[in-house]
């Protein structure tokens, strides 16, 4: 059919190039140009003998600006003769719309280039850095650097406090040792518990330990109130279901009652105190197994000491003549 003719397809998005595209195509632009121009012959001028400076075609043409190729692309229908047909021809107007495709694929295609390579660095001499940068390192690692210069030997931090025998190898490493160490050299300060730099659990030691059975205090015990307990316990075992029955309808009171006079002896007479740790000391693993001598005095021998020695009474000590005869202990 020879008066119709295709409508052209429409235009593909056209790629906007980079600026690093524009600039290499601007390159190779200039490079074709020079390579393209041979050398002008350096020939004198007919009137004055001096070089003529009126610029050459090429030259001006390697000076032009390269507009970048960011307009738009689009085309209009391609010519016919390219393909060797003609545009009456009905095999045309069957494949104008892809021949149209096939001209706007190839001009709009970008130069290939060559890939760019990564830059390599072979050192630390290669990455030089500028004044802003060195800067800007500076200051990021200034606090680390600032802690790792203010921070103070153990001898260091003896020699500063009053009681250099209160510091202990932990203390430099807090965040103010100076503050750390005045704190603990104050009075009536509870010391932290040493276990906070134990890696294995607290009280882990214990595990396998069995532990005794609770007594009762002895001035309680003096009242009998335990025999008098299990007796109870006995006879509640040892009762019938009748007579189970009978005691929860009707149970007896006052089975365990002490004697006033017995209480009052045991609470307000032969009472003892616990015994309790001392203001400031603190607990740790092993500390009931230690022996406790604060109540010892030098000189002082107790009644079981006396007695082991089958010591009179009154009668000096028996290494006191040795020492009277040789002298005291080196």
């Amino acid at each position: 059919m020879s008066g119709i003719t295709a409508e052209p397809a429409p235009a593909a998005k056209a790629h906007k190039p980079t600026k690093n595209e524009q600039r290499r195509a601007k390159k190779k632009q200039q490079k074709r140009d020079v390579s393209a121009t041979p050398a002008p012959p350096d020939t004198p001028s007919a009137t004055n003998g001096t070089r003529d400076s009126t610029p050459l075609p090429a030259e001006a043409h390697a000076h032009q600006s390269i507009t970048p190729l960011d307009e738009d692309l689009t085309q209009d229908e391609p010519d016919v003769e390219d393909f060797g047909l003609e545009a009456e021809d009905p095999l045309y107007t069957q494949f104008a719309s892809v021949f149209a495709r096939f001209s706007r694929i190839s001009e709009t295609e970008p130069v290939l280039t060559e890939p760019d390579k990564p830059e390599v660095f072979y050192g630390d001499d290669d990455n030089i850095q500028g004044e802003d940068e060195e800067e800007e390192t500076a200051k990021r690692l200034s606090k680390k650097a600032q802690k790792k210069a203010s921070k103070l030997s153990i001898a260091e931090l003896k020699a500063i406090v009053r009681k250099p025998d209160i510091v202990d190898w932990t203390d430099p490493s807090a965040q103010d040792p100076k503050l750390l160490v005045n704190i603990k050299s104050a009075r009536n300060v509870v010391p932290v518990p040493s276990h906070w730099a134990l890696k294995r659990e607290y009280l882990s030691s214990k595990r396998g330990v069995e532990k005794a059975g609770f007594a009762l205090p002895k001035f309680i015990a003096e009242t009998g109130i335990s025999d008098m307990r299990n007796a109870v316990l006995e006879k509640q075992a040892e009762a019938t279901l009748k007579q189970r029955q009978r005691e929860r309808v009707a149970p007896k009171m006052g089975k365990l009652d002490i004697d006033y006079q017995k209480l009052y002896e045991a609470f307000f007479r032969r009472q003892t105190k616990p015994h309790l740790t001392r203001y400031g000391e603190v607990y740790y693993e092993g500390k009931e197994y230690e022996t406790n001598l604060r109540h010892l005095r030098p000189g002082e021998l107790s009644e079981e000491l006396k007695e082991a020695l089958n010591m009179p009474p009154g009668a000096p000590p028996p290494w006191l003549i040795n020492m009277q005869k040789v002298g005291p202990p080196p």
